[in-house]
């Protein structure tokens, strides 16, 4: 198993060889997306939960292979127009 090698000054950001590629700027994951959503732990959904809206298909995703990703910004357009109470 190769080990993350310490940051050098020639070289901050190493990164092992067999490290998972990164997500395309500003898609998420599930847990990702729970916390972009909802900053403070005590008021985020759970994965349950946001897997439930995934299923019910009220939020919008991207499968790519195996892997599910969220875009936040498209996520919270959905969920308010979806759930948005308006004043009388």
């Amino acid at each position: 198993m190769e080990e993350k090698c310490p940051p050098t000054p020639e070289n901050p950001n190493t990164i092992p060889a067999n490290a998972p590629a990164p997500l395309p700027p500003g898609l998420v994951d599930a847990v990702g997306l729970a916390e972009a959503l909802c900053p403070d732990p005590r008021s985020r959904p759970g994965l349950r939960t946001i897997r439930r809206w995934q299923k019910m298909r009220l939020v919008p995703f991207l499968k790519i292979g195996g892997r599910v990703l969220f875009d936040p910004v498209q996520v919270r357009r959905a969920l308010d127009a979806r759930f948005t109470v308006n004043a009388r």
